[in-house]
């Protein structure tokens, strides 16, 4: 198997080796993956922390070194903090965004090049969740939708749940569905717990939206913009448009 890691701050995943074609998702600096087939510009990956399969252009990543790279996930991990880091190599200088992996004993990150990392970063830990999450919610309040995004420049539903979680080192699932078949049923609303997961579902029945509660009435989703809205039985109402805009199908949690 040949490995690849990305090199560069954030980089699209595309459907098919087009520029043109659908960002399904982004890549995350130090983020590892398979590389399963190559055409003379694109490299078809599977990620490893997901095993979401997409196409990326070839110049946005390195050849990763072989060793422990098949298990990433199980190596301890620093997370970029809100306030960002910076990776310096010999070659390049990359902003790096917060959410961004690092792995601790990382010293020579792929066969190509080697980074040295400056900013605030933090151990991943569910101990600090009650502080730390009032903060996520003000970093991503108001980023722009973007389908596929990952960040706060622009960022869709279960990107952004997906992007909270991996701030506490809980890997989710890439897109919505997925991350719905995951967790344990939260029965009643007066039971929800901030941090749970409430999915809603359109008029096929299929799961197309999720969001992150902030407490059992209010809920930050990402909806033309992230927001925080109230939910209720019936779903989520925004109140700048009075009327309901997602149904509610399920309320999800993934740890206690």
């Amino acid at each position: 198997m040949v490995f690849g890691i990305c090199n560069l701050s954030i980089v699209p995943l595309r459907a098919t080796a087009s520029h043109k074609s659908e960002m399904v998702s982004q890549v995350l600096f130090a983020e590892q993956f398979e590389i399963i087939e190559e055409q003379e510009e694109w490299s078809h990956i599977k990620m490893f922390e997901t095993g979401y399969e997409g196409w990326i252009q070839k110049g946005q990543y390195a050849l990763a070194n072989e060793i422990e790279n098949a298990a990433p996930m199980a190596r301890q991990a620093f997370i970029v903090d809100l306030g960002g880091a910076i990776a310096q190599s010999p070659i390049r200088r990359v902003q790096l965004l917060p959410g961004t992996r690092i792995d601790v004993n990382d010293n020579t990150f792929s066969a190509e090049e080697w980074f040295e990392i400056e900013g605030k970063m933090r151990m991943p830990t569910l101990k600090d969740f009650d502080t730390e999450f009032p903060k996520l919610i003000d970093y991503y309040k108001d980023s722009p939708y973007l389908w596929g995004g990952r960040s706060r420049y622009g960022i869709d539903c279960s990107g952004l749940s997906q992007a909270i979680y991996r701030h506490f080192g809980l890997v989710l699932p890439r897109d919505a569905y997925q991350q719905a078949e995951i967790g344990q049923v939260v029965d009643f609303l007066t039971e929800i717990q901030p941090g749970d997961l409430a999915f809603f579902d359109n008029s096929e029945g299929r799961i197309t939206h999720v969001g992150i509660m902030v407490d059992s009435e209010h809920i930050l989703h990402a909806s033309a913009r992230v927001r925080v809205d109230k939910m209720d039985s019936e779903g989520i109402f925004n109140s700048e448009l009075n009327r309901y805009t997602h149904k509610l199908r399920i309320v999800k949690r993934y740890f206690i």
